[in-house]
């Protein structure tokens, strides 16, 4: 190819951008908004579980420079619809909280501003037409949940808890995450549920009355789409399809940007070794994705009983359930489940 254009500036299109620059390719990316990355600035994290190597070194491997905000997380609370809490630790950090969307020192500005410095051409609002890309990161057409939230001042010290209960977020969780006195609270809703605001609303109330906060000032409202659906295209007519605009996703637990990292640099890869990129997608990141749809599965069918059931396992002391589980760490827990389908683990015990 004598220019390579990438239509999306998004994590995957950028991270394909900066691998095919550094190989002596000449390569456009193409954004419809006048800037790259995420709309929304809100607190995202790196899961550290999914793949074998630490998160931070799988991007610098992929050349990705790790100079944005980050700061690893070795504790991650889980509450019941009850009120019911599991504090799960690990000795490696569990995930890494990023800052997205413009702020200066985001993981989107990071991976911009490496691509300004590889000269990299980046091509603001623009009407690329999808059928002249070579390389499609788009993102998300058509989402099935959608993801609301507040930003808001919070004087708590660092805490991120995931919240179980169908009624504040239907078939997946809400969260409450605090840094640097900025607290935020999101509720994941199906993208057909009439009341995404009401149920804002609810977990909003239920978060102040369950940590002793009070809410007076929202710095940001945001909202943003998801997409758990399995993998639809990869590489048709010539065209490479990566990150979400591929279908790469975690589909359990919603977990997407080292999908999005791996996808690119691997379309990338494709591109300048001429390897086959249904193979290198296949034996680089399918497995776990396919594992975080049979999970889901489950996930939709367990409503709060389920949810219950779930964090007294988790705090179950019998050395055969914690055997079953994996341990103690949480990041080990995790790293089984996304090696094995989380139905060929729990089914019988959630089920019973």
């Amino acid at each position: 190819m004598n220019c390579v254009k990438i239509l999306g500036g998004g994590i995957a299109g950028l991270t394909a951008a900066i691998n095919l620059k550094r190989a002596g390719v000449d390569v456009e990316v193409h954004e419809r908004k006048s800037y790259c990355g995420r709309h929304t600035s809100d607190f995202q994290f790196l899961e550290n579980w999914t793949f074998k190597d630490d998160a931070l070194d799988i991007l610098r491997n992929m050349n990705i420079q790790t100079d944005f905000y980050v700061k690893p997380r070795h504790t991650q609370e889980t509450i019941s619809p009850s009120g019911k809490m599991y504090f799960g630790t690990s000795k490696k950090p569990i995930t890494y909280l990023v800052k997205r969307g413009r702020s200066k020192d985001s993981i989107d500005r990071s991976i911009e501003s490496q691509c300004l410095q590889l000269d990299i051409k980046l091509l603001f609002n623009s009407k690329l037409k999808a059928q002249e890309a070579d390389i499609i990161a788009t993102g998300i057409k058509k989402p099935n949940f959608i993801a609301t939230g507040v930003m808001f001042p919070c004087e708590h010290e660092y805490r991120s808890v995931l919240i179980f209960d169908d009624c504040l977020s239907k078939e997946f969780y809400s969260y409450f995450v605090v840094n640097d006195n900025v607290g935020e609270i999101t509720c994941v809703n199906p993208v057909n549920q009439k009341d995404h605001v009401v149920r804002l609303e609810h977990t909003v109330k239920r978060c102040e009355e369950t940590f002793a906060i009070k809410i007076e000032n929202i710095i940001e409202r945001f909202s943003a789409p998801l997409s758990f659906e399995p993998l639809n295209r990869v590489r048709i007519n010539n065209q490479y399809f990566v990150g979400e605009a591929a279908g790469f996703q975690d589909c359990f637990m919603g977990f997407g940007m080292l999908y999005a990292f791996k996808s690119g640099y691997l379309a990338a890869k494709s591109i300048i070794d001429n390897l086959d990129y249904n193979q290198l997608i296949n034996r680089e990141i399918l497995k776990p994705i396919q594992i975080s749809c049979a999970n889901r599965v489950l996930w939709e069918k367990l409503s709060n009983r389920g949810y219950e059931r779930l964090i007294n396992l988790l705090n179950s002391r019998n050395p055969i359930v914690k055997s079953f589980l994996g341990g103690d760490d949480l990041r080990l827990i995790l790293k089984k489940l996304y090696n094995r389908s989380l139905s060929y683990f729990l089914r019988p015990l959630l089920f019973w």
